[in-house]
């Protein structure tokens, strides 16, 4: 196979080049050989055939493109001579049949996860704290404040303790101008993680919740169900103001229809039932201290393989995803199928 560049598809009239080429050089492919007219980028295609406007682009074995102008056999295939082009969409009626790949090598590998009540098995144990609306983003922010850098999740920033160096030395009458910032740039916390098997406490703000249509409240009480109910979170503190559309109850019914057993501890907290806003705080942070302190029990346990949660996301395609990250995710997810 050539390492220079790749004809995905049989059917292909597009070589995609897998390193930087030069203009005037030749290149083997799929048994030709191709005289490049110009410059061609690593993740760009050239013409694999003389094309005149009008003509399709094909890639993957279907049309992506059209041609606007003519273009070279080996010449550079860009945005300003090919638009965007598809084929309508037909269902065919065929069936599809999967064939799992061998598994053999894997069947009795196993992992070290929480096991939950619900037989689902996490690689990590977090705590989270959610808003049920943005309102309570400030109270969020001010439990953030709270538990982190004390519990040993923070982040502290090497400036700010150099910052308090230079506040000891003040007092101290030393030399401000002796005291140098620690080689260290990374933000680490300054306490000792209380909880060990805690791999962290996550507060995830958003911008939701309320002035939008039941079906916004109903998509978002859907989104936090789905974290609250992941296997690597270990409970939840809810925050709810009150008024707001997407409701305790909403998220309740969302958690569920996921996980009809449930049985994480979740703790909610109202702020217009509350006595003060002071007083929802404390509540919170102390049953959050409790359930993290609880959740830190939980010791890691082998697992098999099957009981893997894996989730995929587009992290920014290029040039290069459809012919190496992507059928990497197919066949991991291929395989994790296969075993159960």
């Amino acid at each position: 196979m050539s390492t220079s560049a790749l004809k995905v598809h049989p059917d292909d009239n597009i070589i995609v080049a897998l390193r930087d080429l030069g203009a005037g050089q030749s290149v083997d492919c799929d048994g030709n050989t191709f005289s490049l007219g110009e410059e061609i980028p690593a993740k760009h295609k050239f013409a694999a055939d003389d094309f005149l406007e009008g003509d399709e682009i094909t890639m993957y074995g279907v049309k992506v493109g059209i041609v606007q102008e003519p273009i070279s056999r080996g010449g550079r295939i860009h945005t300003e001579n090919v638009v965007h082009a598809a084929s309508e969409a037909q269902v065919n009626g065929s069936s599809y049949e999967w064939s799992p790949p061998s598994i053999e090598k894997w069947k009795n590998t196993t992992f070290q996860g929480y096991h939950r009540d619900n037989g689902s098995v996490g690689t990590a144990n977090y705590w989270i704290v959610v808003p049920l609306v943005f309102c309570e983003n400030r109270n969020l922010e001010l439990i953030k404040r709270a538990m982190l850098e004390p519990l040993g999740y923070g982040k502290g920033s090497p400036y700010t303790r150099y910052m308090n160096d230079l506040v000891s030395a003040y007092r101290d009458g030393s030399d401000l101008d002796a005291l140098a910032i620690a080689d260290e740039t990374e933000n680490v916390s300054s306490q000792p993680r209380l909880f060990p098997n805690v791999d962290g406490i996550k507060f995830l703000s958003h911008t939701m919740g309320c002035g939008g249509t039941k079906d916004d409240a109903a998509t978002l009480a859907g989104l936090l169900a789905g974290y609250i109910t992941h296997p690597n979170v270990a409970g939840a503190t809810v925050l709810s103001l009150g008024c707001q559309k997407t409701q305790i109850e909403h998220l309740k019914a969302e958690i569920d229809r996921r996980d009809p057993g449930f049985s994480k501890p979740v703790f909610y907290f109202e702020q217009q039932k509350s006595q003060s806003e002071k007083a929802m705080l404390s509540d919170a942070i102390r049953a959050t201290f409790k359930g993290v302190a609880e959740a830190s029990e939980l010791r890691r346990q082998p697992a098999p393989l099957s009981k893997l949660s894996l989730g995929v996301e587009c992290g920014g395609s290029d040039g290069f995803s459809g012919i190496s990250a992507n059928p990497v995710v197919g066949g991991v997810s291929d395989r994790l199928i296969a075993l159960g």
